[in-house]
């Protein structure tokens, strides 16, 4: 048997001394895996879908923001409507990018959230949050 000395603390000498057996790890180790799990085959065509409706959201905010970006009237115009809480214009204005997928817009005094989706009856995989400061 192996002894380790901690002098910090202890009054007397035989208390610093806390045995250690030899091979001890101070990290325990981990317990087995269950080996015997068999999980099932993988099946990316749900994952793959989801890929692809995402690729089309993605388009979808692109379309979106490239208006944005081109045209300094357009978002002056976007922010004076939301600045003004007129929602209704603010739509208008989302639709004339050409959006053509479903969205949620949200805007408060520091900026803009917009959630596009492309969910349907069928689907609900895909959901692309965007949030722009001002």
């Amino acid at each position: 048997m192996y002894y380790s000395s901690f002098p910090y603390g202890f009054t007397y000498p035989q208390q610093a001394f806390i045995p250690v057996q030899p091979g001890y790890i101070a990290m325990p180790t981990p317990a087995p895996q269950n080996r015997g799990t068999q999980f099932p085959p993988v099946n990316i065509r749900k994952f793959d879908v989801s890929a692809h409706r995402f690729k089309e959201v993605m388009d979808q905010a692109n379309r979106f923001i490239g208006a944005l970006i081109a045209s300094d009237d357009f978002a002056r115009r976007l922010m004076d409507a939301a600045q003004q809480s007129n929602q209704r214009e603010v739509e208008r204005l989302v639709r004339s990018t050409g959006v053509t997928i479903k969205y949620q817009i949200n805007y408060t005094p520091d900026g803009l959230r917009i959630d596009f989706t492309n969910r349907d009856a069928e689907h609900s995989c895909c959901t692309l949050r965007m949030a722009l400061n001002w």
